[in-house]
């Protein structure tokens, strides 16, 4: 199975993030969109990526536009990696055998989706596109009624990268 296309429906989920809380779709309400962002830390290219993400969570906070980490490591491992990374935003925790990454038929990692309150798979990106992350960020930012941010801080980032 491969990662869920634009137009899917975002499978069901219940899984509880770093503070206890238990995350799930049904968390949106009418309008909300969400951005998972899926990632393990010994991934060159997730730990390439975790900055961008984490740039745009600080810039696009909004209750209308939700972005949450899906870590595939333990919790101990996820804790020092969001710390170390300054990750600002919900992280859900998928270990062995990764039942959530499985549901969204994820082939890589980094992986994000882009999920609106109908459960609609609105946009994906599988790897590392600096397009795609672009083009993500500016729907983030206008559904937060924030300014479309910089993302890669000025730096400069490779057009794709794969985990």
């Amino acid at each position: 199975m491969a990662a869920l296309e634009p137009g899917a429906i975002a499978p069901p989920f219940r899984v509880e993030d770093l503070d206890g809380t238990v995350r799930s779709l049904e968390d949106l309400r009418e309008g909300d969109l969400l951005l998972l962002f899926f990632y393990h830390s010994e991934c060159p290219t997730c730990r390439m990526a975790v900055p961008f993400i984490g740039n745009l969570a600080r810039a696009a906070r909004s209750e209308r536009m939700k972005i949450w980490g899906v870590s595939q490591d333990d919790r101990d491992g996820t804790v020092k990696f969001a710390a170390a990374s300054g990750l600002e935003m919900p992280i859900l925790i998928d270990t062995d055998p990764y039942p959530l990454s499985q549901a969204y038929g994820l082939t890589n990692v980094p992986t994000l989706f882009l999920i609106d309150s109908t459960r609609t798979v609105l946009d994906q990106c599988v790897g590392f596109s600096r397009d795609d992350f672009v083009r993500i960020a500016r729907v983030v930012a206008k559904q937060a009624g924030s300014p479309v941010p910089d993302i890669f801080g000025g730096k400069e980032v490779p057009a794709m990268a794969y985990g």
